[in-house]
């Protein structure tokens, strides 16, 4: 298992694995119009979009690799909200490998970067309140749901969506080892 920053060449195999990913894990919470329909190129264009800028120094985009090929992927934005800290993005793993590990060690990575930045940083992400999964996955990492929300939801649809956060990461950096 290698965890590395993200470049630009790894833009197409990340937007197909958060496809993949919102395809299996959104099914019943985003249309499935959507799912199957524009979200591919949707999520080309963010990638591609996002891994260009490379002078973005508040974002960080994490991939876990194992024999070249991308078995998940973080992105987050430092110091993005100046009460709550550091944003969590995306955490995507591939749908098939969930329960391995891959995604604690993601967290476990981000947040040492967020640690590093700043020792007294937070770290949050919002979540659909219907992705259970997800949720129960941040709960048993620590996270605290701090508020619920209706969003505007990319298929146009109006979703809740629950805010996890972190207030302490030197726990969660140093939950579990990164190699």
């Amino acid at each position: 298992m290698t965890i590395r920053a993200a470049g630009l060449a790894d833009a197409v195999a990340i937007a197909q694995l958060h496809t993949r990913s919102w395809q299996t894990a959104y099914r019943g919470i985003l249309s499935d119009d959507f799912l199957q329909g524009p979200l591919p190129e949707n999520r080309r264009v963010l990638w591609q979009a996002r891994l260009a800028e490379t002078d973005r120094t508040e974002q960080f985009v994490l991939v876990e690799e194992h024999g070249g090929t991308i078995r998940g992927f973080a992105c987050a934005f430092l110091e993005a909200d100046p009460e709550w800290g550091c944003l969590l993005d995306n955490l995507h793993v591939v749908p098939d490998l969930k329960g391995h590990g891959l995604g604690r060690q993601l967290m476990t990575a981000v947040a040492q970067r967020v640690w590093r930045s700043n020792p007294r940083g937070r770290l949050h992400l919002w979540v659909y309140e219907q992705n259970l999964a997800a949720r129960r996955f941040y709960e048993r990492l620590g996270g605290v749901n701090t508020r619920r929300q209706p969003e505007l939801a990319p298929d146009g649809s109006e979703v809740n969506v629950d805010r996890y956060c972190w207030s302490e990461l030197s726990g969660l950096a140093g939950r579990f080892t990164t190699k």
